[in-house]
């Protein structure tokens, strides 16, 4: 299941569906395995649009050491946006006092102290611990949509002792993506690099980067070398000489895909365009209005890329 096997079986459906060239929207991990495909089709690729990107170059550390201070700055820009008034429902305020530093403190306090004494909730069997807040806390992170039920969440937890609502937002989060699918892909596709000692080093410093989310990040080559199916492949930039214009879409406040992986992306493909929208959360088509919309929709429809 590593990513240059599924492009290959991507090549396959393209050819068994009639289709002389393949059309591709690929959000997030998908951004990665239509480079892949770019690269190793160059004349089958059609129209490619790659929105969130991964930075092919990344060694698993320099992944998670990327995400772990996206999520960080995601946070901030979060609690700023809660406390400004911005990310709150109607009639509720934010729980959140001070200033932004304050804010954040805030969250990692009520996470370690839920970590010591778990939040009751609605269901007398049910209680919220410390990485269940931050499970919820780090999905919100992806949809500035809905920033407003995380403000309310939190308001519940902090102002009352009460984790029925997180609990709530649990089980949505809980429904997503499979990790040991996660690991399977990411460990095949980038071989380990270190030892103990470096992993070590890199989960500390992950650990300072990242207060909030770097211990729930770190350590991947460990958790693949403990795993013991590893790749080979060494990382390296993807150019995909030869294939149509690819057009990167980056968010400049995404805590997944960093801005600069969306950057380094397009500037690593010979015919890559950037596509910027200044906004915050996972990814931007679809959820940032109609700008990328119609820019991505006109390429994908006639070709036209966007100025």
């Amino acid at each position: 299941v590593d990513t240059v096997s599924v492009a290959r079986d991507l090549d396959i459906l393209r050819a068994l569906s009639g289709d002389q060239k393949l059309n591709y929207l690929g959000f997030s991990y998908g951004t990665y395995l239509g480079a892949h495909y770019a690269e190793l089709f160059p004349a089958n690729t059609g129209r490619m649009v790659l929105d969130g990107a991964v930075d092919p170059s990344l060694s698993l550390g320099g992944r998670a050491s990327g995400q772990a201070q996206g999520f960080e700055t995601a946070l901030r820009t979060y609690v700023q946006q809660c406390q400004s008034g911005q990310a709150v429902q109607e009639g509720q305020s934010c729980p959140l006092t001070g200033d932004a530093d304050a804010g954040v403190q805030q969250v990692r306090t009520l996470i370690s102290s839920a970590d010591q004494a778990p939040l009751k909730t609605s269901d007398p069997n049910v209680t919220v611990d410390g990485s269940t807040i931050r499970s919820v806390v780090r999905r919100f992170l992806y949809t500035s949509e809905y920033w407003p039920l995380l403000t309310y969440a939190l308001d519940q937890a902090i102002t009352q002792k009460d984790g029925s609502y997180i609990q709530v937002l649990y089980g949505k989060v809980a429904a997503g993506g499979s990790a040991p699918t996660f690991y399977a892909v990411n460990c095949l596709d980038i071989p380990v690099q270190g030892d103990m000692t470096s992993w070590e080093k890199e989960y500390q410093q992950i650990l300072q980067s990242s207060p909030t989310f770097g211990a729930s990040l770190g350590n991947q080559d460990a958790r693949c070398q403990a795993w013991g199916h590893n790749g080979n492949r060494k990382p390296a930039p993807i150019h995909a000489k030869g294939a149509a214009p690819i057009l990167v879409v980056g968010t400049t406040g995404d805590p997944a895909t960093p801005y600069a992986w969306s950057q380094a992306m397009a500037d690593q493909l010979e015919s890559g365009r950037l596509l910027t929208w200044e906004g915050n959360g996972h990814t931007a088509y679809g959820r940032a209005g109609a700008c990328v919309q119609k820019a991505v929709d006109t390429y994908l429809t006639s070709g036209t890329l966007p100025k």
